[in-house]
């Protein structure tokens, strides 16, 4: 019986590819870099994706993130790739990077008609320091959180879902008095200013929620995933029990989420799928 791939094997396929160059960069500049949150998971668990999930989410600290970006512009092949960034790519709205297949198109259901590129992807997350203090640091996420949704809304991100909702109504109106690139600087030195402290927990700003702390990011080990070897987190049970709980235990069938892709569309590596 011929096998077939599913539209999640295909995008697999392709982003491990993308991750690999990724890699190629990190290791031929000496930067550190982890697999995180499913990606890591699915190398414990599954040593490769898990089955359906579609997406590859690298993490490093803010200082290796910025040395990666450097190396990009000397390193990258960019007749294949494109970096997607909030200085490459105006109305990405994000604090974190895409390494983008040139080529190849996925459009999610809340970045529809968002003018940017819509390369498949992988994600790679730059880890900034909290404040210490439950107040100050509360404060500190309740103001990422509206310069973030400002900047969404600034850049056209769900309209669809959003736009009849009365906070979309105010922070759009708030959001004609400053440009997008104002906000982006202002998101930056927010985030960023405690990053000279010793402050122990850490956060990326587009998944605030998802604390990390700095001793997980600098203690890496290889794993196995999909035939390669990838570095991620040394102490992978604190971290993996922190975000997910019992993660050795398959969710329900009712419960194994992916993305919701609005199109998909593989351009010249279609052909890859016909091996």
């Amino acid at each position: 019986m011929e096998f077939k791939m599913t539209e999640t094997q295909k995008i697999q396929k392709l982003i491990l590819y993308i991750a690999n160059e990724v890699i190629r960069i990190c290791d031929k500049n000496d930067i550190p870099y982890n697999i995180t949150a499913g990606t890591l998971l699915g190398a414990v668990r599954h040593k490769g994706f898990i089955p359906w999930d579609d997406d590859f989410d690298f993490a490093m600290t803010r200082n290796d993130y910025e040395r990666f970006l450097k190396a990009c512009k000397k390193d990258l092949n960019t007749d294949i790739f494109f970096l997607q960034t909030a200085e490459t790519d105006r109305n990405f709205a994000y604090s974190m990077a895409k390494l983008q297949l040139l080529g190849t198109e996925i459009i999610e259901d809340f970045s529809i008609g968002v003018d940017i590129h819509h390369g498949i992807f992988v994600d790679i997350f730059p880890y900034d320091k909290l404040p210490d203090g439950d107040v100050k640091r509360k404060k500190f996420l309740k103001k990422n959180h509206l310069l973030k949704t400002m900047l969404w809304i600034k850049c056209g991100y769900g309209v669809k879902e959003h736009s009849g909702r009365t906070g979309y109504k105010i922070l759009h109106f708030l959001g004609r008095f400053v440009t997008i690139e104002k906000l982006k600087k202002k998101i930056y030195a927010h985030i960023t200013k405690y990053n000279n402290t010793n402050f122990n927990d850490c956060f990326t700003s587009d998944y605030p929620d998802e604390k990390m702390e700095e001793k997980w990011l600098v203690n890496r080990t290889e794993y196995p995933f999909e035939g390669y070897n990838f570095k991620g987190f040394r102490d992978y049970d604190e971290y993996l029990s922190s975000l997910y709980g019992d993660y050795m235990t398959l969710p329900p069938e009712n419960e194994r989420e992916t993305h919701t892709n609005a199109k998909v569309d593989y351009g010249q590596y279609d052909k890859w799928f016909e091996e």
